[in-house]
């Protein structure tokens, strides 16, 4: 490894070559550049401390290229596994069923650390479907203080 030129005026001058070698050999035009420019900072922080190699275009070439297969690795793994996970989802049950859920509420509704007045006006609420009004006419207490008490019970 020698220290010639500058590393940047090296590095502007080989850019457009290396990305030419890389579109020629792998089409993707898009994915080269963004590996080349990968390729280019690597450089840039290597070779200042280490030296430039004998063939510095044959170097960011070579990383370029592996940076590119790389990529391409990666992304066709996320692809397999986004299907992989599509065709799961594919075959799961729907998850809505037939199946009541009232008495489940209703213990929910009625849980022990509830004041009973809560429980109780829980239950109507979200069992018996009755709105808060009519819940606090049967309990003899303002609309405000039965919709607080709903809420805090929630």
């Amino acid at each position: 490894m020698t220290a010639e030129p500058r590393v940047e005026d090296l590095l502007r001058e080989l850019a457009p070559q290396v990305l030419g070698a890389l579109a020629r050999r792998h089409g993707a035009f898009d994915a080269c550049e963004d590996a080349v420019q990968e390729a280019l900072l690597a450089a840039a922080g290597q070779w200042p401390a280490e030296g430039v190699p004998d063939n510095p275009r044959g170097w960011l070439v070579t990383v370029a290229g592996r940076r590119l297969v790389d990529t391409i690795r990666a992304d066709a793994a996320r692809q397999r596994r986004e299907e992989t996970a599509a065709a799961l989802d594919a075959r799961r049950p729907d998850p809505v069923t037939d199946h009541d859920d009232t008495l489940t509420l209703l213990f929910l509704c009625c849980h022990p650390a509830l004041p009973r007045p809560a429980q109780l006006a829980l239950t109507l609420r979200a069992v018996g479907g009755l709105r808060t009004a009519e819940i606090a006419r049967a309990f003899l207490v303002p609309e405000a203080t039965m919709a607080q008490r709903i809420s805090r019970a929630k």
